[in-house]
């Protein structure tokens, strides 16, 4: 069989992984499925042997990134080892994903949409990954390195809730070898995938460097369990000043207080209004919220509003072009598209100039012009036939439609870090 694990270990079983999983409930009940993604390799075959002995409601997640010649035939020889433990599986083809700058950054973002959307199909609540307390280690040494700041050091979360399914890694607590001996009890074969010791890479270098340094891989996973607690903590505390201080517009913009918002909440906010995975620049947070001001950063718009409040809003500039409608597409990486039936050659877009869309004899908006102009809006023939969140229609066929705000990370993602649990917002 391909891949060597590092060292005896004993196999895990039903007596190791059930604890881990009562822990990490609540679960649905019989008939509805959880999901689990397998890449085909040692962890991924792992998890899935031990989520099949967990409960027979399991159904495996298969991703064929098309990035090397082989991966169809992986595959398909993964599905039929799946079929062999009696857990059926899907085969999830990514479409236009191509070599180039940032490809493991797309790849993920292609990957993680396939596998949601797989999830809403099939009826899962829960998507369980395969994450090991190797790759932990290797993540926490990786964001030292990058300088990525107390959360950062948290590492990769027990249970991250995502919009529409709930990431589960029963692994984290688990070594690599143990997985490998897990596979081979099992009578299974794996993929091993060529990239994972490429030395050009980040995580390749960290797993060398910890392969040599065992006390370090030690240390930090106890740093990533600690810092996890804290970083739990903090969400908790930034839930709390969000409920008592901000409000949410389902068109994409945000109401501060006269101080705008501690540092940590003010990145957040600017991460989801611009429809961002990353935060902002953390110099020019700070500033800001040391001293409030005018300002634009990473595609968000801070401006002064009335009663000295301020609005954090979408920077007209930097959104999205338009592009044509279609049910459930994403525009600008934060609006979903819901409608019954749209007319043809319907496109999605900025509302763009306030007074060629605002219905005659309406008394004048609320909201800033600026602010409007940046909303989700349907357009047919060269115009503006629908603005939802405004309750403006201008067209048959279209009344139907609604955007939904759905950025790719909530402002708090209330993940779980070794154990209690966190808020959403």
């Amino acid at each position: 069989m391909p891949g060597q694990p590092h060292g005896p270990a004993e196999p895990l079983g039903l007596r190791q992984f059930a604890p881990v999983m009562a822990a990490l409930g609540p679960w649905p009940g019989r008939g509805v499925p959880v999901a689990v993604a397998v890449s085909g390799g040692a962890d991924s075959m792992a998890l899935a042997v031990l989520a099949r002995q967990w409960r027979p409601d399991v159904v495996g997640l298969v991703v064929d990134h098309g990035l090397r010649a082989e991966s169809r035939r992986e595959a398909e020889q993964t599905i039929g080892r799946l079929s062999a433990l009696g857990l059926s599986a899907r085969l999830l083809v990514l479409e236009g994903l191509e070599r180039g700058p940032r490809m493991a950054e797309r790849a993920r973002r292609m990957r993680y949409a396939a596998l949601s959307a797989a999830c809403r199909e099939i009826g899962a609540l829960d998507l369980l990954v395969a994450h090991h307390a190797g790759d932990q280690a290797e993540t926490v040494m990786m964001r030292q390195h990058a300088a990525s700041g107390d959360d950062g050091l948290a590492g990769m979360a027990l249970v991250t809730p995502m919009h529409d399914v709930r990431l589960v890694r029963p692994l984290l607590s688990f070594a690599k070898p143990a997985l490998y001996a897990t596979v081979r009890a099992a009578g299974l074969a794996w993929v091993e995938d060529p990239s994972n010791a490429d030395l050009r890479t980040g995580r390749a270098r960290a797993r060398q460097a910890l392969a040599q340094d065992a006390g370090r891989d030690a240390a930090l996973k106890a740093q990533a369990l600690q810092a996890g607690q804290a970083r739990m903590e903090r969400d908790r505390a930034d839930a709390c000043w969000l409920a008592s201080h901000a409000r949410f517009h389902p068109g994409g913009w945000v109401v501060l207080p006269a101080g705008l918002a501690p540092p940590r909440i003010l990145s957040a906010l600017i991460r989801v209004v611009g429809g961002h995975d990353y935060p902002p620049d953390r110099t020019r947070i700070n500033l800001l919220a040391q001293a409030p001001q005018p300002a634009t950063l990473a595609g968000v718009a801070i401006m002064p509003w009335r009663d000295g409040q301020w609005l954090v809003a979408r920077e007209e500039a930097a959104m999205a072009p338009r592009m044509p409608a279609r049910t459930e597409c994403v525009w600008d990486r934060r609006f979903v598209l819901r409608a019954g039936s749209l007319p043809p050659d319907c496109a999605m877009g900025a509302a763009g100039a306030v007074a060629s869309w605002w219905p005659a004899g309406r008394g004048r908006p609320v909201w800033p012009a600026r602010v409007l102009r940046t909303l989700p809006a349907l357009w047919h023939g060269g115009r503006v036939v629908a603005v939802p969140h405004m309750g403006v229609c201008m067209q048959g066929g279209v009344a139907d439609a609604v955007f939904v705000n759905h950025p790719p990370q909530p402002v708090l993602p209330g993940a779980r870090f070794g154990g209690g649990t966190g808020n959403t917002v």
